[in-house]
Parts: structure tokens; C-alpha cells; sequence
């Protein structure tokens, strides 16, 4: 429905009210404006749609505009008073009820704040946390078929100021979007809390968001971000981090033998009689794997060294073999497993070490 209210025949500065003609008809004229890489321009070589009406209390029209894809329209109203002078205004109008929001999965969705060697899953650290999602949201018709640049002026410059669109949702200066997404929201959650209310995110075409939420360890935080594009499709979809920036804890590292613990040998025999144990835990992210070194300590010399695997150690064992020496190390006693976001890791591990005979 186009609208055309409060159009007059003005009187000439110091005339008399005969002296104007007042309006004799109306003329709605719609043309198609084409999809572009640059400015669009539009097409007033063939028109989509016309009519005109006298002047009389009819002011408004029904358009009846059908097409199987989205469509960028100029709607250029005419006015034409009875002295043959004439005024134009355009206005611009989208025509879309086939296109929506998707994702783009070869592009990131992810909270560049987190280590990127946890797959940004884990932050480290308290500071601000950070959501980046640039291109992840698209709509690919817009994406394809830009139809919201700037749009070039009216060829013979009769339509200017207020009779041109300059504002609005489709002004001729072009509407800031991203692939056809003209607003994101943002709500979170802490833990298994309740979402906070929606928010405008700031600087959208930058497609990221930071807060400072003074985050603490063992905390998860759950953000959803909410797309609305040019005609108000929308979207949602939802992403978690965890934090997690203390280390772990390595403690009771003890030489054993016979039931007694001690950190002292006598010989080269006691030590290979005897057991290493520990206590390794996290209590916020859980282990993931151990380095081990076996080495002189007062040379700082490093014989040997490696890495396990927390979540593979039960029931394992493995011989490491150093110059005339084996050492046989087994992992038991797996005591407690902490669950790290559905991934069952041990947060106990005692090692023993003892020697093998030659």
C-alpha cells in the first residue's frame, strides 16, 4: 500500500489564492532496481508497475507486486497540477518473503578470548570475555544479490532533499549490513542460570563482542547470538566457554619403599626398589595429559622424558629403557575422575617406578 497525503497547489508569494492552479492528478510509477556490486541504478527503461489518479480524496494505492525472489523497487510518485507543473518524490521498497538466515560453518563462531589451543573452548585468563562470529551469519540471497548499496540519483536531478529518500531503512546513501543482517542481540548465562535480557550489540559490522563479566574460575558462560536481517527473519544459536586459569596441582610426591615413604636413597639398588608417587589434580578443568622427565638433577641434565595422556593411563603400563637401566613405570589407582564437560578425566594419578632385573 503506497500512501500519498498532504500534497498542496501552493500560492505564489504574494498572490492571490486563484492564482494557484491546485493539483490535478497523482502518478505512481514503480521500477525495478537491479542487484549490483557497486552503486545501483534504477532501471527507468521499463516500469514494473503505473498508474494515475485525478485529484480527489484518493491517496492511497495497493500495489500488487509478486515475484519468486527478492526485489528491489524505486516507487516514483508524481504531481501534477493543473498549470502542467510537475513534482517528484521516490521512495524505495523491498519485496522479499523467500529469503532467510543461515550459518556459514567454514567461518568462525568462536570466543577469540579462549586459548585457541583448547579449539577456543577454555579462557585462561579473567579479563574481558570475547565472542567473534564475522561471517558465520549470513543470509545468501543478499549475500549473492547485493541489493543494499548506495543507489545512484535520479538521472536528471529532479529529485532532491526531502523529496529523495535520505532516511529510513533503504535511503539512497545504502544500508549498512552484513550480508543482509542489520542487527545482532546478545544475551548470556552463567552456569545453569537464566539467560539475561537481550542487547543491541555495539558496531555490528564488526560481528564481535566483548564484556567484562569478572569471571572467576570453574565458571561457564553461555552466550547466544540473535541475527536480524533487512526484512526481520531472524536466528539464534548458542556457543560456551569455560574458565580455567590456574594450573594444575602437582602434590605428596613421595620415594617409596616398603610401605615407607621418603625422598633420600642410599644407592643406585635402593632407587630401584623403590616407588615415585604423587598426587596430580585440577579441580576446575581436570588433567589432561602428564610430561614426565627422568634425569640428573645436579646437572639439570634430562635423560629422558614424555607425555601420558590422563585419559588413556588406566591399566597401562610401559618400559622405558635408558643405558644399562630399565625403568618400568605403571599407572594405578586411578581414585577419582572428574568430569571435564563430558569427558571423564583422573584428578588422582599414584605412579610407581621400580627397577626390572637385567
Amino acid at each position: 500500500m503506497v500512501q500519498f497525503t498532504g500534497w498542496v497547489d501552493p500560492v505564489p508569494s504574494g498572490g492571490a489564492s486563484k492564482t494557484a492552479s491546485t493539483i490535478e492528478s497523482y502518478q505512481i510509477t514503480v521500477n525495478e532496481v537491479p542487484p549490483s556490486n557497486g552503486s545501483l541504478k534504477v532501471d527507468y527503461t521499463k516500469n514494473t508497475y503505473t498508474r494515475k489518479v485525478p485529484s480527489s480524496d484518493v491517496h492511497e494505492m495497493e500495489l500488487n507486486l509478486t515475484s519468486n525472489s527478492p526485489r528491489l523497487y524505486c516507487v516514483t510518485l508524481e504531481i501534477k497540477d493543473i498549470a502542467d507543473n510537475v513534482r517528484q518524490s521516490r521512495r524505495f521498497m523491498l519485496f522479499d518473503n523467500t529469503s532467510f538466515i543461515e550459518t556459514w560453518k567454514d567461518n568462525p563462531y568462536k570466543f577469540d578470548s579462549a586459548s585457541p589451543e583448547t579449539n577456543f573452548t577454555w579462557q585462561t585468563h579473567h579479563n574481558d570475555i570475547c565472542l567473534n562470529w564475522k561471517n558465520y551469519f549470513i543470509n545468501m540471497f543478499y549475500l549473492q544479490n547485493e541489493l543494499l548499496n548506495e543507489i545512484e540519483s535520479e538521472p536528471h536531478g529532479h529529485i532532491t532533499g526531502v523529496y529523495e529518500q535520505t532516511t529510513g531503512l533503504l535511503p539512497v546513501g545504502g544500508t549498512p549490513n552484513v550480508h543482509g543482517i542489520i542487527q545482532y542481540f546478545v544475551s548470556w548465562k552463567l552456569n545453569n542460570g537464566a539467560f539475561t535480557e537481550e542487547q543491541l550489540v555495539p558496531n555490528f559490522l564488526n560481528q564481535r563482542f566483548c564484556t567484562n563479566l569478572n569471571v572467576a574460575d570453574g565458571q561457564t558462560y553461555t552466550f547466544n547470538i540473535r541475527p536480524v536481517d533487512i526484512v526481520d527473519n531472524t536466528f539464534n544459536e548458542s556457543t560456551t566457554v569455560y574458565i580455567d586459569r590456574s594450573p594444575p596441582h602437582i602434590n605428596n610426591i613421595w620415594l617409596k619403599k616398603d610401605g615407607y615413604e621418603m625422598l633420600y636413597v642410599h644407592n643406585s639398588t635402593d632407587l630401584s626398589k623403590m616407588q615415585m608417587t604423587f598426587d596430580a589434580l585440577d579441580s576446575h578443568s581436570g588433567l589432561k595429559n602428564i610430561k614426565w622427565e627422568f634425569g640428573i638433577a645436579d646437572t639439570s641434565t634430562t635423560l629422558t622424558s614424555g607425555y601420558l595422556s590422563v585419559v588413556q593411563i588406566k591399566n597401562v603400563s610401559f618400559i622405558l629403557s635408558f643405558l644399562w637401566l630399565f625403568v618400568y613405570y605403571t599407572y594405578t589407582d586411578l581414585k577419582e575422575c572428574f568430569t571435564l564437560k563430558g569427558t571423564c578425566f583422573s584428578i588422582n594419578i599414584k605412579r610407581n617406578q621400580y627397577k626390572q632385573p637385567i
